[in-house]
C-alpha cells in the first residue's frame, strides 16, 4: 500500500516537473495549405506550454483520419521544440454528390471544402472513381464530365463529346491526337463544329447536332 502512494506520488511529481521543467516552446507545423495551425494544434493538443515529453507520434491520429492528410510524421528538432510535417492531398476535380460539393484527390479520396475548379463531375448512382480519374487525366480540358449507368459525357470549349466506357474514350483522344483526318483509324473524326456532339462507338464516330 505505501509503494502504491510513493509510486502514485512520484508519478505526479514527473508529471508537474515535466510542464515546468521542459514545455513545449514551439510547435512548427511544415506542408499545410488547407489546414490552418491552428486547426492541426487543436486536433493533436501539441502546443505550447504542454510537456514536451509526452509529445507522442499517437497525438497525430485525428490528423491521420482526416481526409486531407496523406501522411503526417512528428519531429523533435530540439528539446522544447515540435515540428509537424504534412503532406496533404490535392484536388484534381470538383465532384457534385446531392447538394454538396466535394474535392477529389488523385488517388480518389473526396475532400470536403475544398475550392472551386473544373473538371466538375456529376452524375446519379454509384460514383465511377476510378473511371472518371482516368478522364480527368485523359482530357485535361474538360470544364465537365457527366457519368450515368449508360456512358459518359465530356464536355470542353470547343468539344461535346460522349462514350459508352472510359476505354472508347481513351481511344478516340489518342488517334484525335495523332491524326483527326487519317481515314485508316475507324475512331478518327475531322473537327467537329462547337455546336454538335461525338458520339464515340466500337466501331467508329457520328457526330449529330
Amino acid at each position: 500500500m505505501i509503494r502504491a502512494v510513493l509510486l502514485a506520488l512520484l508519478l505526479a511529481s514527473l508529471g508537474i516537473g515535466s510542464f515546468v521543467v521542459l514545455p513545449i516552446q514551439e510547435v512548427e507545423v511544415v506542408g499545410n495549405r488547407q489546414l490552418t495551425e491552428a486547426a492541426i494544434r487543436q486536433a493533436t493538443g501539441l502546443e505550447p506550454g504542454r510537456p514536451w515529453l509526452w509529445a507522442w507520434p499517437y497525438k497525430l491520429e485525428p490528423l491521420q483520419h482526416n481526409p486531407w492528410i496523406q501522411s503526417v510524421r512528428l519531429e523533435r528538432p530540439a528539446p522544447g521544440r515540435l515540428r509537424i510535417v504534412l503532406e496533404e492531398r490535392t484536388s484534381v476535380a470538383n465532384l457534385i454528390q446531392g447538394s454538396e460539393r466535394y474535392g477529389l484527390s488523385r488517388d480518389g479520396v473526396l475532400l470536403p471544402g475544398a475550392p472551386a475548379r473544373s473538371p466538375v463531375l456529376e452524375g446519379r448512382g454509384e460514383i465511377p472513381i476510378s473511371d472518371l480519374l482516368l478522364l480527368v487525366q485523359t482530357f485535361p480540358d474538360a470544364q465537365r464530365i457527366r457519368y450515368s449507368v449508360a456512358g459518359y459525357q465530356v464536355l470542353t470549349l470547343n468539344l461535346n463529346l460522349w462514350g459508352k466506357n472510359v476505354r472508347e474514350l481513351q481511344d478516340w483522344a489518342k488517334a484525335s491526337r495523332i491524326g483527326k483526318s487519317d481515314a485508316s483509324n475507324p475512331l478518327a473524326h475531322p473537327s467537329p463544329s462547337p455546336d454538335s456532339r461525338i458520339y464515340v462507338y466500337s466501331w467508329g464516330v457520328s457526330a449529330r447536332r
